[in-house]
């Protein structure tokens, strides 16, 4: 019981890593602007590559975990995703910020067909259980601006992905 608790947990962590992560840069990039000489215009479009990843991966990593293991590719998205956000956050170009968000969404496409039928699996209360994962997906977004937020003003735009990315690859390990 508690083995499965635990488990929901991280699963539930995953959601909310997952659109966190996605919605970081488009909070961050208002003051990028100002340190890479670019106008908001010219940033926000650099991160159109990872979103297509975000939508365009899920079909081979839905086929990866089916063939492969679920939790394996779970802990491959918490370290992969973590890993692309430190890598965000220490990009001194365009074009690596532009790498480090297609990596971000890259494995963020990991989670929903890897995770929803994780959250599902053996459970009798599916319509609970999914809500419950809904709840903090969306969590997610309301995180993404306190951690953007709090980095911009106590730290930079990188930590705003570095420190979150670093989170992320202590839950892969802890899972």
């Amino acid at each position: 019981m508690l083995r499965d608790r635990v488990a929901f947990l991280f699963l539930n962590l995953g959601h909310l890593y997952d659109h966190m992560f996605m919605a970081l840069y488009s909070l961050v990039v208002v003051v990028m602007v100002k340190e890479f000489g670019m106008t908001y215009a010219e940033m926000l479009p650099l991160a159109t590559p990872g979103f297509i990843a975000f939508g365009a991966g899920a079909v081979p990593a839905g086929w990866l975990a089916d063939r492969w293991s679920r939790p394996g590719m779970l802990t491959v998205f918490f370290l992969g995703i973590g890993a692309a956000a430190m890598m965000t956050g220490l990009a001194s170009t365009p074009l690596q910020i532009g790498l480090g968000l297609f990596f971000i969404g890259l494995f963020a496409s990991i989670y929903h067909p890897v995770g929803i039928p994780m959250v599902v699996e053996g459970r009798d209360k599916i319509g609970k259980a999914l809500g419950i994962n809904g709840v903090f997906g969306n969590l997610g977004f309301s995180v993404a601006f306190v951690v953007a937020g709090a980095m911009l003003d106590y730290i930079n735009w990188q930590a705003a992905f570095i420190v979150p990315g670093a989170g992320s690859i202590a839950t892969g390990l802890a899972y």
